[in-house]
């Protein structure tokens, strides 16, 4: 089967799978306290993509949200209010790649 995974260039670490869907934009090689960020959440194994559109919206993703959490609350007026917070790190789309394997089950 071919799946595909998102390579950092300079470092040519995958990122990781996460135990929870939330915290990828935390996720920077390049940036030495991304393990202390993460924690726990990482499982040890690459984060595998079904296609490349779904890789690619991934880097696109990472990119948009640096770090980046959102706090919601009620506004006195019963509206839900959001804030995004973003800390950008200097990351850009081109720090990733798009790396195609073939994954053979051998019997």
């Amino acid at each position: 089967m071919i799946y595909y995974m998102v390579r950092h260039k300079a470092t040519g670490e995958f990122m990781p799978e996460l135990k929870r869907t939330r915290g990828y934009s935390h996720w920077n090689p390049a940036k030495v306290d991304t393990v202390e960020t993460l924690g726990k959440k990482v499982l040890g194994v690459p984060r595998l993509f079904a296609n490349r559109k779904k890789a690619h919206n991934t880097i696109v993703q990472w990119n948009a949200c640096p770090n980046s959490y959102v706090r919601g609350s009620h506004s006195y007026d019963g509206e839900w209010d959001e804030d995004l917070n973003v800390k950008p790190d200097g990351r850009t789309k081109e720090d990733l790649e798009i790396v195609e394997v073939n994954i053979e089950v051998k019997i």
